[in-house]
């Protein structure tokens, strides 16, 4: 199955204050049934959240920073 659409919020490096979303479409599940994220958006965040869907985020942390 690879039509599943999913939102990742992350901070971009160890570093970063402000949290950040991405809307992901046509991923591929694995074997154990979670969806698998590509390395190369993996690469380089800390991936705090993956939620089903297109989610609208109202606020995100350090977004009044």
């Amino acid at each position: 199955m690879a039509n599943d659409t999913v939102t990742v919020l992350f901070f971009d490096g160890d570093e970063s204050l402000v949290m950040k979303k991405a809307v992901l479409n046509g991923l591929a599940r694995g074997t154990s049934g979670r969806v698998m994220l590509p390395d190369a958006f993996r690469q380089g965040k800390v991936i705090v959240a993956v939620l089903g869907g297109d989610v609208e985020v109202l606020s995100l942390a350090g977004d009044r920073l």
